[in-house]
């Protein structure tokens, strides 16, 4: 329960310091998530997302959404300012999968949805 608070309290400090300017260490990740990728919601639909350099997120999901990425363990966090979490993974395949926590649900909880994810460029390209 405490791991589970301290992340919630560790994403709302993110997002109160997005785009302050302080940009992430490199560090020896297995892999590197800039570029672009593509994503499915719960409903099967591909979007596509796009990660920045600067840490910095898109989707071109209904309109789009935007947000920002940072590594947690393993894997990277995407937090979305309209209300959805992802966490993108390297899975010991060698594929990728992206685990998505819906506005409402509880971050501590199973994810909303667990969908494969794929990546389409390491350029991340013009902004969605």
């Amino acid at each position: 329960m405490r791991t589970c608070i301290a992340n919630v309290v560790a994403v709302a400090a993110l997002l109160a310091t997005a785009h302050g300017g302080h940009a992430q260490q490199p560090s020896a990740h297995k892999f590197d998530p800039v570029g672009r990728w593509r994503f499915l919601h719960t409903d099967g639909t591909p979007f596509t997302a796009r990660l920045a350099p600067d840490q910095s997120a898109a989707t071109n999901w209904e309109g789009g959404e935007r947000g920002i990425w940072r590594w947690e363990g393993a894997s990277v966090r995407l937090i979305y300012t309209d209300g959805w979490d992802d966490l993108l993974t390297l899975r010991p395949d060698g594929k990728f999968s992206k685990r998505g926590w819906a506005p409402d649900a509880d971050r501590c909880a199973p994810a909303s949805n667990d969908t494969a994810a794929e990546h389409l460029s390491a350029d991340p390209g013009p902004p969605l």
